[in-house]
């Protein structure tokens, strides 16, 4: 009788959750030993198929943290399948968090970020600010963002910080950026990155907030009248209840 039906026999989920694990782990760094030409996605696929039953096992019982864990890195082990030109599994954290930032897909950055432990509100900020000189694709990004997860005010305020010191620091545009990768910076920059943030601004149902935002980024007055504008309608103590009428009838939120 092999370990695997020991361990189902006496009901022991934590020990063979712990060696589907191993057997997964055992997968991928003989996929990571291999040269390029010599990678084979059956490896990948049987890692995942372990890591799936050791969530499915985890999920009975009430190992919340694992379980999410095993799912995380199934993922992750798809992508590698789906896309082979990079290699996801097996980074170190500097490595994964370089990755995370390069990402212009929010699935894929979603499942790097779920994957390596570093879906926090500020390790976002590098993300979005990578892909402001790109306005259509930060506007799906953040589109698809909040669909799954909040836009955290930290966040939004570094992101201004961040623009701020961009505006700045390229005032005259004759230096690279200090933020972006130098090299191949359009003409328009400014353009590109006004309408960038204008987009996360749009986003931000808080209008103190919003305002805050346009404040310390500079060069927003029309959104900072517009703010001002709510603001001066709304007593002090209304709080989240006060709500507006948005396209098509419904009911908004001002705070």
């Amino acid at each position: 009788m092999c370990l695997m039906q020991v361990y189902k026999h006496f009901d022991m989920k934590h020990e063979a959750a712990s060696l589907l694990e191993s057997r997964a782990e055992q997968y991928m760094e003989s996929w990571l030993d291999r040269h390029d030409k010599e990678r084979r996605n059956d490896e990948l696929l049987k890692a995942m198929h372990n890591l799936v039953q050791t969530a499915e096992i985890l999920s009975t019982i009430d190992a919340g943290q694992r379980t999410h864990r095993a799912c995380a890195r199934a993922s992750l082990l798809s992508l590698q399948i789906r896309i082979p030109d990079l290699v996801w599994i097996g980074l170190t954290e500097t490595n994964a968090r370089r990755i995370f930032v390069d990402q212009s897909r929010f699935q894929e950055a979603l499942i790097v970020a779920e994957a390596y432990s570093i879906n926090q509100p500020m390790e976002w900020a590098p993300v979005f600010w990578n892909q402001m000189l790109k306005p259509d694709l930060i506007e799906l990004f953040v589109a698809e963002f909040v669909l799954v997860l909040p836009l955290h005010p930290p966040m939004l305020v570094e992101l201004a910080r961040f623009y701020r010191a961009e505006v700045a620091a390229r005032g005259d545009q004759s230096h690279f950026s200090v933020w972006l990768s130098p090299g191949g910076l359009p003409a328009e920059w400014g353009k590109h990155l006004g309408r960038s943030f204008r987009s996360l601004l749009r986003r931000t149902r808080d209008m103190r907030l919003r305002l805050q935002l346009a404040t310390l980024a500079t060069g927003f007055s029309d959104v900072l009248e517009g703010c001002n504008a709510v603001l001066d309608k709304v007593p002090e103590n209304a709080g989240p209840l006060i709500l507006r009428k948005g396209h098509g009838g419904a009911y908004l939120p001002l705070m």
